[in-house]
């Protein structure tokens, strides 16, 4: 099954510089329909206007991934980690036993867009630690390039988490092809552009903003689908 959530149906929220889109329940936005994904349990996406941001704040138990689309963010957290984190980079905090831990703006001028995602981890309790990464435009064009992974798969991580995410830029006109396994799911969020989804349900326009959470097994064809440019696309298969 394919279901297309638009970016129309997203909650949105702006307040004190902060514009959030949310797409699953989270903070005082609650739908007892829309709780989670499989492992996901949050995807939301931020722009904080300059010097705005998130203070700290405290978690525990849930990996927690930043993918800057736009400017720079900053993080910290109270174990001493600090990273500016800009386009082209993946950072990943397993919270484990608990964590303060904080992400703004610093910039005078610029605003910083990205996304922030909550994932359930293998398992409770760990140590609090973080992964980073940098990957690069030509490693995702037109293919996809696994930014995160699993005992399934392509690329580990210190987060040993039972999912594999991609990325992909993909050109219009090519096209990218994918078995998603029957006990499997995959989130797909296309973050500009516009592709087409094929399988055997149909198929499927997806522009800028809008997620497709695909349940079992499919044969799956992406094709890049922009009028202008290319199209980016982040690829999450998961329990």
């Amino acid at each position: 099954m394919i279901k297309i959530m638009t970016a129309a149906e997203r909650h949105t929220t702006h307040e004190d510089g902060i514009h959030s889109e949310f797409s699953f329940s989270f903070g005082d936005y609650i739908d007892p329909h829309n709780e989670h994904f499989g492992s996901l349990l949050a995807h939301n996406e931020y722009t904080l206007q300059p010097m705005e941001g998130f203070d700290r704040r405290f978690h525990h138990d849930l990996v927690i991934v930043h993918l800057v689309l736009e400017g720079t963010l900053t993080y910290e957290d109270d174990t001493g980690k600090q990273a500016d984190l800009t386009p082209g980079m993946i950072h990943v905090l397993n919270t484990g036993s608990g964590v303060y831990h904080a992400e703004r703006n610093t910039s005078a001028s610029e605003a910083v867009r990205y996304l922030e995602m909550w994932f359930l981890p293998a398992e409770p309790g760990l140590e609090t630690s973080h992964y980073q990464e940098v990957y690069t435009e030509e490693e995702r064009l037109n293919r996809l390039l696994p930014l995160l992974g699993s005992s399934r798969g392509e690329l580990s991580s210190p987060q040993s988490l039972d999912m594999v995410m991609y990325s992909s830029v993909l050109e219009t006109g090519e096209v990218l092809e994918y078995s998603l396994a029957e006990d499997r799911r995959m989130h797909v969020y296309v973050t500009s552009g516009h592709i087409e989804i094929s399988s055997d349900d149909g198929v499927f326009d997806v522009k800028a903003g809008d997620a497709a959470r695909i349940h079992r097994r499919h044969n799956l064809t992406f094709k890049g689908n922009s009028s202008e440019g290319s199209s980016e696309v982040i690829l999450i298969d998961m329990p």
